[in-house]
Formats: C-alpha cells, structure tokens, sequence
C-alpha cells in the first residue's frame, strides 16, 4: 500500500513541515514566545507522532502511541485530540493515497469542448451515440454536436444566458438531455438536472433555490412544471422537450425544443477565465435539515473526475463496444459515469426514458448485444435471483464485457438480514448465472462522483476498492477528528481535484463538510485494509437510501408534524433487500386522535399523496409514547436504528 510515513527524507519537507507544527502549537498557546525556534537536527521517530528533538522544554510527549503532546503543566490538555489531528494532517500520517498513476490536466477546456472533442471525426459521425431502449430514438455524434451547437445559440442569442445564469433540466431519460446540458454549458452557464420524479412542490424548491432562469422540462411532466413554475418567479421561460411516444401540445407562454434546434448556428465561447471554480454542474442532493443542498461542481471537477475514471478503466474499449445503463441522468452516477464518459469516448449508450423494468432491461441486452453495463445494487440483485432472467441471452455479450455497480454503497459482511445488497453472495451469484464480473465502486454528488473504484488491477470482494488517481483518503474519529489507522472504523474523508467547490449560497453547510485543508467528510463509517482497500460498514449522516434516492428524514418529520393527528415524530431506516432502505416513521399521536382511525394505512396513503414515490413510508409506521431525544431536544436516532437491528435480528433469527 502506498501509505505516507512521517517525515519523508527531505530537508525541505522537514523545515516545511515544523514550521506547520509549529504554527499549529503555536495557535493552541497563549505564550507564543516559548515557539520560536527550528532545531538542526531532527530525530525520526515512526511510532511517536511528535519528534522529541526540537520540541521546547514546556512540551513533553505523554504517550508514544498516539502521538499526544501537551505542556508539562498540562495547560493544553483539553485540546490533546484536536492538536493530534492537526499534526496527522500536516505530516500525513495514517493518509492512503491512490494506488494508480496520477492524472493530470493544466489547461482545462469547458466540459462541452472536453466532451465533444472527437465528435468531428469523420468516424463517428454517423455513429449512434445514444439510443433510447424505450422509445427507440437515437441520435448520432453528428447530431449531437450539431444540436449542442443550435441550442447554445439561441440560448445566447435569444434567451440572453449569461455566465453564472441557471438552467434547469426536469425531464427523465432522452436523446437530447446531453446536447442540452451542454449547451448551457458552453454558454458559461450552470445546468440543474431535477429527478422527474419530483412534485411540483419539490421541483418548484429546486427553482428558486437555484435561481433558474429557463426550464427545460419534458412533455409528459408539463403539469407538474407549470405548476412549480407558477411558484418560482425566478423561471423566466419554459422549453418543452417533445414526447415522441405521443402528441406533444405546447401550452402558451412556453416553447418548444424544436424550435431552438433549427436555430443558426452561431459561434459561441464560453467566456469563463477560470474553470477550475466556474460551476457548470448544479445537482441537488438532500439535506438532513430537509432543505436540498446545491452541489456546485466546476469544469474541472467534472474533466478530472472522467480522466481517473479513464484511468482506472485502463483499457481502451473498441469503438463498436457498447454500453447499457438504464440509471438516470440527473443523478450524478449516470450523468458522468454512463452519459458524459460513453459520449467523450464515441461509444453507443444504451438508455430507458421509462421506468426501470428488469425484463425489458434483458430485452435491449438480447436484442443489441451491450459490451458492458453501470447498474446499481438492486438491479444486481435482480440479475443474480430473478427467475425470469434465464429466459433471456445475457451472457454472448456482456459476458465478454462487466457490470459495474458505483451507484450503491457495498458494506463489508452484507446479508440477507438487513444490510443493502451486494454483498459477495449477490456478486458471486451474478458472476456464476451470467459470467459478469462485477466491480463496485463508490462516490457522492459532492465528488463528482467517483471517490473509489475496484479495477481489473486492483480489486476485492466486498470491498469499494482503492482510492481513485490524484486522491487522498483518510478514516477519522468523527468526534475529535483525529486520522484512524488500518482497520480501525471511522468518518470516510476524500481529498482530490474531484471534491465540490461547495454549496450553493450556503458558506456554513460547506464548511461543515469541507475542512480548510480540502478534505471533504462523507457521512459514511468506514476502513481501510493493510493494502489501502475502503470497505463502508455504516452511514454516520441521517439520509436514507432508497434504490439510490436520497430521502432526508427532516422533510418527512416536517411533513408529518402538518397532520392534525401527529404530535411528534421521528424517521429513520429500515433495510430492504430491493430498495436497501426505505424510510419507517415513529409517530406520536395527539391525545384527541382517534388510533381506530389514524392508522398505520392512513399515515402512509396521507404521505403518499404529497410526496415523490420514493419518499414514501413504505418502511411502515410505528406508533409510540414519545420519541427518544437528547436533553437539548435533539432526536436520538441511534435509539430507534438499534430498535431496527434488534427487530430484523430477530426476524432472522426466526427464520
């Protein structure tokens, strides 16, 4: 493993690196004057985290094993930890850095010309570049640049887009969602994918938080738009993206998108001076407070994050390869992993607008023969037990290929019993039915996404993988902060060019997440191994996963506490072998309720009507006596997880 020890054996680490302690004693101490020196000689010494030679007499080392240093009048004993990790920053120590060659990349490019670089090639310019499974639309390289081009154009031209502007996308899965976010793109602008799943309420969140100016939205959820839109006076104007399974009527007061692509074409610049902290992906991802957080991520966040994953692929896929992945485009995982790489590296995406269907899903692969397909954990499952699987050819080709699964996260020891699938029965059982190895990997909206990705290289069972090229990673204790060595779990933290530039209009949040060396904190427990392999054993934040949709417990208790009936009440988690999570709600009824009438069946059809699919209660209700809570008022949801585990244990062992 290639982990950092103390003290590289360079002079000028040395000075740099004492001058950093120094400076991090010096900030702990009231008496400045006693810090001043730099010694000449220097004692290495691995097992202490402090160097004893050029420490002023006042310090003294209390333990050699931890590294802990305080004052012989133990006036800085209180900040013991937060010193400890201070200086386990500055010298590395328990850091794992990536085990691939670094990436590298110093004169960025807005991501349109980074993605369509090599659609001119005469070569592709006939070649489909996506096709919709569902529909049966294409579009081919050819036409995919020209359609990014004439929407840039009037986008600029007509719509007066400016650099630092907003566009949102609400549409699901189509052959012109990429030609339109990059075309916002190339107009210096930020494009905002929603889930079409979404309410109107929920969407009309979305808008204002980010100040969309245009919406793009999907013929078949032009309700739903116009009525978010009426509740955000920020959306100035609204595309409608036609549906070709039916007549598309375009209501007045809005446009359509064909319109926009038989524009003239125009040249347009996109007139950004730096691209490493211009934004020009804006995806949303759910908050524990309930309020989305807009996850800003630059040009160059987004060109990095392709090249590690094009390095850790380490092959070169044959241009007449393709790829299936039915996962949505307004998610991160599917946007860069499957949208954004397939289309710079001109190879056919396989796509579904509709809903997922695990038997059409087998269909496209019998029928067009993918070389590799992204999924995400329950459709693994689906593959590995699913009777109807075996009355399909899913291994001519993709037996040749893989299946990659980045959008779940795996837990080290996952089982029937409760942990999310994925676990090494589910990727054997895919392996031996349909002879697809399967890697896992792991990311967050904030990221780019990728954070770690098993490889042909480098791979474990059960294991995320190692750290992707050009980042760090570190485990530590999530309440003093300090680095955490091998097998010892703790708080994931990612460092590398792929972490957010932060959130949107919200300096606190991104402060809590990112601290001021870089390193971004996951909310995932995790380890990693003696050869730097990440396992995920837990999750520290409250969002719950469901088939890979965030759900903030938050929005649902401050939905529930809108109900005459609720008086108090709490959400956490239940596992799910199908969707890994789904969302349980502890109710405490008022005392004029009537429990013959508010009933579990009545709760959950009451959320049900106010919210996307996936955020329903379908983990079921619980009615209690109170909900437990701190002294200060705040919920304690380890309480209620460990009431889970407890239920689900002995469920299992039932059975």
């Amino acid at each position: 493993m290639n982990k950092r020890h103390l003290f590289p054996s360079t002079s000028k680490y040395y000075y740099g690196t004492i001058h950093k302690i120094l400076r991090a004693l010096n900030s702990m101490d009231s008496h400045a004057e006693t810090m001043h020196s730099v010694p000449n000689m220097i004692a290495r010494r691995r097992s202490v985290g402090i160097l004893k030679a050029w420490m002023p007499a006042s310090v003294s080392v209390l333990s050699s094993s931890n590294g802990v240093i305080a004052r012989a009048d133990g006036s800085i004993e209180r900040n013991f930890t937060t010193l400890s990790g201070k200086l386990a920053d500055v010298c590395n120590i328990n850091v794992v850095s990536s085990p691939f060659p670094p990436v590298m990349s110093s004169d960025f490019v807005p991501v349109p010309s980074f993605v369509s670089s090599g659609w001119r090639d005469p070569s592709l310019a006939d070649k489909v570049a996506i096709r919709d499974g569902s529909t049966g639309e294409t579009r081919t390289f050819s036409e995919y640049l020209d359609r990014m081009n004439r929407i840039s154009s009037a986008l600029k031209s007509e719509y007066l887009l400016k650099p630092n502007d907003t566009v949102a996308l609400f549409s699901p899965n189509n052959v012109d969602y990429l030609p339109i976010c990059l075309a916002v793109g190339l107009c210096g602008a930020k494009i905002t994918p929603i889930n079409p799943l979404s309410s109107a309420s929920e969407l009309s969140k979305i808008l204002v938080l980010s100040s969309s100016k245009i919406l793009f939205t999907h013929a078949r959820l032009m309700s739903v738009a116009l009525d978010a839109a009426r509740a955000a006076p920020c959306v100035k104007e609204i595309v409608v993206i036609p549906d070709v399974q039916s007549d598309t009527n375009i209501p007045s007061g809005t446009e359509h998108l064909e319109r926009l692509t038989t524009y003239t074409v125009e040249e347009v610049q996109c007139d950004v001076n730096d691209l490493t902290c211009h934004p020009w992906l804006l995806p949303y991802s759910s908050g524990t407070t309930g309020l989305p957080k807009g996850v800003m991520l630059s040009h160059a966040n987004i060109i990095m994050n392709l090249l590690q994953l094009n390095e850790v692929e380490k092959r070169v896929f044959p241009l007449d390869h393709k790829l299936i992945s039915p996962l949505p485009f307004f998610h991160i995982y599917g946007m860069l992993v499957s949208l954004l790489y397939c289309s710079w590296r001109g190879q056919e995406l396989i796509t579904m607008s509709d809903r997922f269907d695990l038997e059409r899903f087998c269909q496209l692969v019998q029928e067009h023969q993918p070389h590799r397909a992204h999924l995400v954990p329950p459709i693994i499952l689906g593959l590995a037990k699913h009777p109807k699987v075996d009355s399909y050819d899913m291994t001519t080709s993709l037996g040749r290929g893989r299946a990659c699964s980045c959008g779940g996260r795996a837990r080290a020891g996952a089982n029937e019993n409760g942990d999310p699938p994925l676990g090494t029965e589910t990727t054997e059982g895919v392996k031996s039915r349909l002879k697809l190895d399967v890697k896992q990997a792991w990311g967050m909206s904030e990221l780019s996404p990728l954070g770690t990705m098993n490889s042909d290289s480098c791979q474990k069972n059960g294991s995320i993988g190692p750290l992707m090229p050009s980042t760090e990673g570190k485990v530590i204790d999530p309440e003093t902060g300090k680095s955490l060595g091998p097998n010892q779990r703790g708080e994931l933290c990612i460092k590398g060019p792929q972490v957010m530039l932060g959130y949107l209009n919200d300096n606190e949040k991104t402060k809590e997440c990112i601290s001021d060396e870089g390193w971004l904190r996951s909310g995932d427990q995790a380890y990693y191994d003696d050869d730097g392999y990440f396992y995920i054993t837990d999750r520290i934040k409250e969002l719950i996963k469901v088939r890979g949709f965030q759900v903030a417990p938050a929005e649902l208790e401050e939905l529930l506490l809108t109900n005459e009936h609720v008086q108090d009440v709490a959400v956490v988690q239940v596992p799910d072998l199908a969707s890994g999570e789904l969302p349980r709600a502890y109710v405490v009824l008022k005392p004029s309720a009537d429990p013959h009438e508010v009933t579990e069946d009545y709760l959950k059809e009451w959320v049900a009507g106010r919210v996307s699919p996936y955020k329903r209660i379908s983990g079921g209700v619980v009615f209690v006596e109170q909900i437990p809570k701190s002294a200060s008022g705040k919920i304690l949801r380890r309480v209620l997880r460990d009431h889970v585990k407890r239920e689900f244990e002995k469920k299992h062992l039932v059975a």
